[in-house]
């Protein structure tokens, strides 16, 4: 299932149409929405760290997710770039405390990527929340720039909401950091003027397109079926799914896989299944090489990065 959380209903409306949500009636304190088939739960948190927080702690509590579960924020930012712009966040930072958080980026995706500055107030030009990022030795951009300039020499984009900080403490309860994702579209360049649900709606309908398929993708690896992998009756993965998971084991072992990186080897390897890479030819040339077994822990998340490099 994706757990899917916006702070507005303006940002939720293009993707209840969408994926064909509909409400759901039982009482209780946040407004959500569900498909047919259960693989999405819309939530509307409303604006702030706080109702954040505790919109993602009583969803997950009522209904507790699970290994192949995923997390998925997507709400407006502020920051200097062109607005509509899409950005998935690898590294989030809260303003009030300075707290830094990273979100485990293990699947190909077609954004660009910024890091995201949580405040208690929105972002507006010449205030300390730009001073923060500035101290930071981030790249203050030309917003008539293209999103996919965005990182560089001289440090990465930095965009700005209310909640995604908050998202990620009240999910890391829950979600492992690669079962959290975090998807900001570019609303305005800090000019301090109020926004409109129209002109959210309207800015988001500018990447529907664009954010389905990625959702679409998400479901496509995270179906109901036992480990993840939505198949068709029949399919190799399918015939092989015993075999296949007794192979992912033993690479966990000669990696000296901890819980959490088994856990991400696992999902690196139904991702690959899933876009057609030879797994077994790519961890093959590894051992030919006698890069594994590793020798220990830190030997073997060496391995497990160049590993996710080729697969990637």
């Amino acid at each position: 299932m994706i757990y899917l959380f916006t702070a507005f209903y303006w940002e939720a409306q293009v993707l209840i149409e969408q994926f064909y949500l509909k409400k759901v009636l039982e009482r209780g304190h946040f407004q959500q929405f569900t498909d047919q088939d259960a693989q999405i739960l819309l939530t509307i948190s409303g604006a702030g760290e706080i109702a954040a927080a505790a919109a993602v702690s009583s969803v997950c509590t009522k209904h507790p997710p699970g290994k192949e579960d995923v997390l998925l924020n997507i709400g407006i930012c502020a920051g200097d770039a062109v607005k509509g712009s899409v950005f998935l966040i690898h590294k989030l930072t809260e303003q009030a405390t300075g707290k830094t958080f990273y979100p485990d980026l293990l699947y190909r995706h077609p954004f660009a990527e910024a890091e995201l500055v949580t405040c208690m107030l929105p972002w507006k030009r010449g205030t300390q929340q730009r001073m923060f990022s500035l101290e930071r030795g981030t790249r203050q951009t030309n917003p008539e720039q293209d999103e996919t300039a965005a990182a560089g020499e001289g440090g990465t984009r930095c965009v700005f909401d209310m909640e995604g900080a908050a998202v990620y403490q009240a999910g890391a309860c829950y979600f492992a950091p690669h079962q959290m994702l975090f998807l900001k579209l570019v609303s305005d360049n800090g000019e301090g003027t109020p926004l409109s649900g129209q002109f959210v709606r309207q800015l988001m309908e500018t990447r529907q397109e664009r954010i389905g398929a990625w959702i679409t993708q998400l479901l496509q690896m995270f179906g109901q079926q036992p480990g993840g992998i939505r198949t068709e009756p029949g399919s190799q993965w399918e015939a092989d799914s015993i075999q296949t998971r007794q192979w992912v084991e033993q690479l966990c072992t000669d990696l000296h896989a901890s819980k959490t990186m088994g856990e991400l080897v696992g999902q690196l390897i139904r991702y690959a299944v899933l876009t057609g890479a030879d797994c077994q030819a790519v961890v093959g040339r590894m051992y030919q090489e006698r890069r594994l077994p590793c020798k220990d822990k830190r030997e073997g998340k060496q391995c497990f990065e160049e590993l996710k490099r080729q697969l990637l």
